[in-house]
């Protein structure tokens, strides 16, 4: 309009300031939040964490060995991508946090591996309380549920996500160490304790406390008596009878303490949750063997040209009366041991095979089976005790140590070494507890049924594991085998109730811990082929249901 005086720009307000004030806290402000911003990226490479203030550099060199530095693809992550969080807030209280390892920076409290070895366990043990916080945050911006295509993962990573998923576990619960070495006695730490411990409130008696193993145990009842006068197994129609394939594997020198050290097996954790082994391991067999033959991994001997693995077809059967089997395997060439004066440890036996049974009343049978009696400190294991040292024990007349340490339980000890710290041998061959313990062991049913068969003489030895091997001949239980184009069948039938001491009464509604063991090739003592723990059912119709999934891979078929 004509005469209108021109509005004065400088009189303009925003939120009460000038528009030039505004545009100087605008401008001031980008560039505050640019240096900001730079500085947070600048504390966040990997040349910062490894170098200026944190003085990691010894963790540096460990953690470029490890998947996350560089993986087969390319692909790597750095310090900030595990341990800062994406989201602004989280990030900023994290800082905060870190501005605590500054200050001790400054104080000298961790400027040399040797402070920092020290300080490894507390250190880790903060992360891990972090991470199960946060649900693994870090760990979900690359490994989200959501984005895992479990059919194309390998099959143990596949079996395994699943399970996490089914039961809510968090990243962190499995994979503590990948990205760092883990500190000496982590499943030690009170971060896991509680998780490595099984719920009890179901168990607990009426005052409340929680039941003792071995004064909670009734007396297990044997029955009457049974003998077995032909060997049935051989004259039934397998045909009509399903079969499993399974494969027996050199298992080296891993023992149950090997087995149970996250350090150096890397499922410490797993076995302390309930893990099965066959969970984890099925499928890998033939690579198992191939490192015990090649003396790569779990094996010191030269085992020459020894065959790693037996794949194994087994067929189980029942009725009212007996428990009948079948295993069928092909003979393999003899390939002498280096070792072994002839190479044949046992020359008198061209093969053993033993059956190994268990009803759920040894801690560790229903993950490993027979596997619970094997340690480290057994004859021609690594902790084996010298000749000297057992002709003077005081257990020279309790333990038949004529041929070294045979298998036992940790039950039947007082304690069990499993790490080997500060050098103790693994294993407590002479920790033997009191006869009167081990008979209320005994009587309470915690033991390893077995029964083997000898090819040599063609006779059937039954007997148990508890304090250590007893074997005697049976009437209640018999093995034939014979050999036919390459090809052993052996049959075995065994009374489910044999009335004997250490021949595990058997109910056609529970289910069994099952293991096969295969001394091949003249071999004796540790040197055979073994099978995982496989879960033996009578006949379920629902096994899944009625024992829970998974546990059930052998379900004998009833026959008249």
């Amino acid at each position: 309009m004509q005469g209108e005086r021109p509005r004065n720009w400088r009189k303009i307000t925003i939120m009460g300031a000038s528009i030039s004030a505004a545009v100087v806290f605008f401008v001031a402000g980008i560039l505050f939040w640019g240096g900001f911003n730079t500085v947070m990226e600048a504390t966040n490479n990997l040349t910062f964490c490894s170098s200026t203030c944190h003085e990691m550099s010894w963790v540096y060199e460990e953690y470029q060995d490890r998947p996350h530095y560089e993986n087969a693809t390319g692909v790597g992550a750095e310090c900030s991508d595990c341990h800062v969080p994406d989201a602004w807030g989280p990030k900023m209280i994290r800082k905060i946090k870190a501005s605590r390892e500054v200050w001790h920076w400054m104080l000298g409290t961790i400027d040399t591996k040797e402070k920092f070895e020290e300080k490894r366990l507390h250190l880790a043990e903060n992360v891990w309380r972090s991470m199960l916080k946060t649900d693994s945050r870090e760990c979900r911006n690359c490994h989200d549920w959501s984005n895992m295509d479990l059919e194309v993962q390998a099959q143990r990573a596949s079996r395994q996500h699943a399970r996490a998923f089914e039961q809510g576990q968090t990243c962190i619960e499995c994979h503590q160490g990948i990205a760092h070495e883990l500190p000496e006695n982590w499943d030690e730490s009170p971060v896991w304790a509680s998780r490595f411990e099984y719920d009890t409130e179901a168990d607990e008696d009426a005052t409340g406390d929680e039941p003792d193993l071995e004064t909670a145990l009734e007396e297990e009842d044997l029955g009457e008596a049974t003998t077995v006068s032909e060997n049935i197994a051989s004259t039934l129609d397998w045909e009509a009878v399903e079969a499993v394939d399974l494969t027996l594997f050199l298992p080296g020198q891993a023992s149950i303490e090997w087995i149970r050290d996250g350090s150096e097996h890397g499922g410490g954790r797993a076995v302390e949750f309930g893990d099965r082994c066959i969970w984890c391991h099925q499928g890998e067999e033939q690579d198992i063997g191939a490192l015990a033959t090649s003396a790569e991994k779990i094996e010191t001997f030269d085992l020459g040209d020894k065959r790693g693995h037996v794949p194994m077809s087994v067929k189980a059967a029942f009725d009212d009366d007996y428990l009948y089997m079948q295993f069928q395997w092909e003979e393999g060439e003899h390939a002498p041991l280096p070792f072994v004066d002839g190479g044949m440890m046992d020359p008198d036996n061209p093969f053993k095979l033993t059956v190994s049974l268990s009803d759920g009343r040894v801690e560790l049978a229903e993950q490993g089976g027979c596997w619970a009696s094997c340690h480290h400190d057994s004859r021609n294991m690594p902790d084996a005790p010298e000749p000297d040292a057992l002709a003077t024990s005081d257990l020279v007349d309790r333990l038949d140590l004529a041929d070294g340490v045979t298998k036992y339980l940790g039950e039947s000890r007082t304690d069990i070494e499993v790490r080997g710290r500060r050098g103790a041998a693994r294993g407590g061959w002479d920790k033997l507890k009191e006869e009167q313990e081990i008979q209320e062991l005994l009587d309470g049913g915690v033991y390893l049924d077995l029964a083997r068969y000898r090819s040599g003489d063609a006779t059937t030895e039954t007997g148990y594991v508890l304090d250590e091997r007893h074997f005697s001949d049976s009437q209640s239980v018999v093995f034939s085998a014979e050999e036919q184009d390459g090809v052993w069948t052996a049959h075995l039938t065994r009374a489910l109730t044999t009335g004997s001491v250490g021949d595990k009464p058997l109910n056609l509604d529970n289910l069994y811990s099952l293991n096969v063991a295969l001394h091949d090739d003249f071999a004796d003592s540790r040197f055979h082929h073994v099978s995982w723990q496989y879960g033996l059912a009578f006949g379920a119709e629902n096994p899944d249901e009625t024992f829970g999934a998974d546990m059930v891979e052998i379900n004998a078929t009833r026959v008249e």
